[in-house]
């Protein structure tokens, strides 16, 4: 088992360190993704704290089938879209 398969495993028992620790490895990913996306850095910036939102209400629901990172970029590009919907 890799380190962030267990830092997985206890943030979805409710370790909310290890659930920290997952973003703060994943932050800058998601943030240039998010930019590369909206061209705004106040968006990205937006986009990515729901990003983690989300990921947190749905980490329960996260199983695997996916990496942990395409897992956030699936989450990423999907925000984005709303946002961009939004925008219209």
């Amino acid at each position: 088992m890799t380190d962030e398969q267990l830092l997985i495993d206890r943030a979805q028992q409710g370790d909310r360190d290890s659930f920290r620790q997952l973003v703060e490895r994943s932050n800058l990913y998601v943030y240039r993704l998010a930019y590369d996306l909206t061209g705004n850095r106040h968006d990205a910036e937006d986009v990515s704290q729901e990003v983690f939102i989300r990921a947190y209400r749905s980490l329960a629901g996260f199983r695997r089938e996916a990496k942990w990172s395409t897992w956030l970029y699936r989450i990423t590009v999907n925000l984005c879209l709303e946002h961009r919907r939004e925008d219209r």
